[in-house]
This record gives C-alpha cells, sequence and structure tokens, in this order.
C-alpha cells in the first residue's frame, strides 16, 4: 500500500463532454504542504473536487487515504478538510449553529470542539453576533476555515483560502497552516493565486495550465540562491563604472537606485569595501533569491511558446 496521502495517476476528466484534465500525475505526500498554481480555468478546482470525492475520474486513478476517492469511506471522509472558496454554510444559522452542524455530521461531539471554536474564533478576530447569511464574504471565509480546522483533518484542502481575508488574518491562517502541518503531521493541499502567500509556506509546487501538469518542483528548488547580486546605492552610475573595472564583474542592469550584476566565483570578496573606497553610499548588498512568481512567469511562457 502506497505511504501517499493522495495520489492522481493519469486522471483524465471531461465535463459534459468536454475534456477539462489531461493524463495528470500528483501525489500530496504526508505532513506536507503542497501548492496547486495556474490560472483561472486552468484545471485546480476540477483536480480539486475529483480529489475529495465530488468528480468520478473518466479515466485514471485517484485515491485517497489508498481509497478510490470518489467511492471513498465516510471513515475516509471524516479524515478531510475542504474548503471551498464558496458556499458550504447556512445563512439562516449562526457561527456556532454551522460549526455544530458539520461537527455532528462527522460524529464529533460538541465538548471536543467549544474551546478550539472559540480560540479559533478569537485569534481570526470573527464577529459573530450575526447570522452567517449577514456576513461579509471575508467572515463565511474566515468560518469555513475554522469549521475544517476543529477535527484535526490528516489531509486539508482549501481552494483560494486567502480571499477575502483581511491582511492580520492571513498572516494567522499561514501560521496555522504552518503549525499544524509541522506539529499535528496535517498534509495541506491549498490551491490559490497568492503566489507570495504560498511561497513563504510551501513544501511542494504543482504547476497546472490548460489541464495538464505543466511543473512539479519543492520550493527549495524553485527559490534556490541565483549568481545575480544587487546592489542599492547613491550613485548606480558612478557604481557600474567601478564594476567594470573589476574581473569577472558582469553588469545586467542598472536604475536610478540600484545595479544588478553576475559575479564569478570569488570576485564580490571585497566589492563592498571597493564601493565604499570609492565614496559610494550603500544602502543594501545582497544576493539575489529567486521567487515563486518568477518561476510562474517562466514555466508559463515557456509552456505557452511550446
Amino acid at each position: 500500500m502506497s505511504s501517499q496521502v493522495a495520489e492522481i495517476h493519469g486522471l483524465n476528466l471531461s465535463l459534459q463532454g468536454k475534456p477539462v484534465l489531461h493524463n495528470v500525475n500528483m501525489v500530496v505526500r504526508p505532513a506536507q504542504i503542497t501548492a496547486l498554481i495556474g490560472e483561472n480555468g486552468a484545471g485546480k478546482t476540477s483536480m480539486i473536487r475529483c480529489i475529495t470525492g465530488l468528480y468520478p475520474p473518466t479515466q485514471g486513478i485517484c485515491a485517497v487515504f489508498g481509497e478510490q476517492a470518489y467511492y471513498m469511506s465516510q471513515g475516509s471522509r471524516n479524515r478531510l478538510g475542504v474548503v471551498f472558496d464558496e458556499g458550504g454554510l447556512y445563512g439562516e444559522m449562526s457561527a456556532w449553529e454551522n460549526v455544530l452542524f458539520f461537527a455532528r455530521l462527522r460524529g464529533i461531539p460538541r465538548a471536543r470542539i467549544e474551546e478550539p471554536y472559540n480560540r479559533l474564533v478569537q485569534q481570526f478576530e470573527l464577529k459573530t453576533s450575526l447570522k452567517v447569511g449577514h456576513f461579509s464574504k471575508g467572515m463565511k471565509q474566515k468560518l469555513r476555515i475554522i469549521r475544517e480546522l476543529l477535527h484535526k483533518p490528516e489531509l486539508l484542502i482549501l481552494d483560494e483560502p486567502f480571499n477575502g481575508l483581511d491582511p492580520d488574518s492571513k498572516f494567522f491562517l499561514r501560521d496555522q497552516l504552518s503549525a499544524i502541518c509541522s506539529d499535528q503531521g496535517t498534509s495541506i493541499l491549498i490551491s490559490s493565486h497568492d503566489l507570495f502567500d504560498l511561497e513563504k509556506i510551501a513544501d511542494q509546487v504543482v504547476m497546472i495550465h490548460r489541464g495538464r501538469i505543466v511543473a512539479d518542483q519543492s520550493i527549495q528548488t524553485i527559490t534556490e540562491v541565483t549568481e545575480r547580486y544587487i546592489v542599492i546605492c547613491s550613485n548606480p552610475q558612478h557604481a557600474v563604472k567601478i564594476l567594470h573595472n573589476v574581473k569577472g564583474i558582469y553588469v545586467i542592469n542598472q536604475d536610478e537606485q540600484s545595479v544588478s550584476f553576475m559575479s564569478g566565483s570569488g570576485s564580490v570578496k571585497h566589492l563592498l569595501q571597493l564601493l565604499l573606497q570609492h565614496g559610494i553610499e550603500v544602502e543594501e548588498f545582497f544576493k539575489e533569491k529567486n521567487s515563486l512568481e518568477d518561476f510562474y512567469k517562466k514555466i508559463k511562457q515557456a509552456t505557452i511558446r511550446e
């Protein structure tokens, strides 16, 4: 039996006769955060609906906890937590009534969720005096997330969870996801357009384009340090003249505030001191790091060219 939490092999999905997913292969590993990225309409939500058992594959395998997702047992479903970007709440109920209703469906006693519910409501700063039908989009999103965290799922699946959240709640959610992954061993699959937030918490990144997986790499590989340096200084034009006289330095770009350059091995050792000796006021001097945004743009451009 596989040790992976969720596995997709050769998955094809057609909806109303229209192909949506094409030969998709992907795994969600234990105690890791997997980020699913791609433009609108790429197939992210369709993949999540297959994994959660809402769509049966047209072809291929989609398994969760070793079971076919579409035929998953109730016991396995209770090990899941799922947050979609909309729906899933009853407007005529209060926040607590919504949470209690879903807990009962999972067979979870009231006493087990009261303390964590009150704690999360405070941490998310969710106002619970109104019926859910009067909640803003952001308040509904907070409640969906709280509801799915209460039973400590082994696999937590989130579709655009940052939508509608204020900055403080977004920061808290990021920290909370990292904590439950590392402390509880929760596996997390998260689909989002917020590449900056994903970069901070993801272990693995899967990119989908027009229903096909076009990249599957660790965040460590994606954001590895480059050989490109950036100097933010008082006189970039003068700095460029100095850099041109240093062996092994290749200037890439210059603007009104900075200079970026490539360097051969060992060429940077005394560079900061050299700039200061020539009267350049250096504010920052650092080695550039790749970003998830850079990776996304690069892969998408390469895919479009193909």
